[in-house]
């Protein structure tokens, strides 16, 4: 029905324009259309030129710099110097946390991680029984997640298969939840220096299990 309403439409819409080629319409239309086109070519050219000074300004800054560079290759102050600040630059590289990228590349990475998960880990399909088997009337709560309007995700997915493009098992559900208990709990407590490697955090989460059958909590299969 909506389209036809619509076809109706464009058709009025096109009466409307034959109509006015007596007025000029056609006319001012040829124009507008030879002027744009004009505008294209030109702005092409433009562009073209724009990109040949640029590309000569950055040629001519690399002979700049080269120059320099030979200049400073007869000072043995300026190597001294040099070396000096690629030590300090390697040093803020693993051993500081404000100022080195590498540092805030981890960081960021780990954040990304952690806020994909806040963002999709409630739409998470999840459910079965231990080692992947298909559950009947088993449910499977993991604490600490970022749950539809909850602090936990529920998987009580039964009675449909386990595996790609299907539900998720408990087990790789079980992975997921263990990497995000520790990445959060590490961002809570602020990640050390790249340097330090010495250090432990400590995870606590839990899970809760119910249901015919369901032995995802089992001492078999939790270790």
């Amino acid at each position: 029905m909506k389209k036809h309403i619509l076809s109706l439409t464009l058709g009025s819409l096109l009466v409307s324009t034959l109509s006015a080629e007596d007025d000029g319409f056609y006319m001012s239309a040829g124009y507008q259309i030879g002027e744009a086109s004009q505008v294209v070519k030109n702005t092409k050219g433009v562009q073209q030129l724009s990109d040949n000074y640029e590309n000569l300004s950055k040629l001519l800054t690399r002979y700049s710099t080269l120059n320099n560079l030979i200049k400073l290759s007869a000072d043995p102050s300026a190597i001294n110097a040099a070396r000096e600040n690629l030590g300090a630059s390697a040093k803020n590289l693993i051993g500081d946390t404000k100022n080195s990228p590498a540092y805030q590349a981890v960081l960021l990475a780990i954040n990304a991680a952690v806020g994909f998960w806040n963002v999709l880990g409630y739409a998470t399909q999840c459910g079965g029984n231990a080692n992947g088997q298909k559950s009947t009337s088993s449910t499977t709560i993991f604490n600490n997640e970022p749950g539809y309007r909850s602090a936990s995700i529920t998987c009580s997915y039964n009675n449909l298969s386990i595996g790609y493009f299907a539900v998720m098992s408990i087990e790789n559900m079980k992975k997921i939840n263990k990497a995000y208990q520790i990445l959060q709990t590490a961002l809570e407590k602020g990640l050390p220096a790249l340097k330090e490697n010495n250090g432990t955090v400590n995870v606590t989460y839990t899970y809760t299990c119910s249901g015919k059958g369901n032995d995802n909590c089992s001492p078999k299969v939790t270790g």
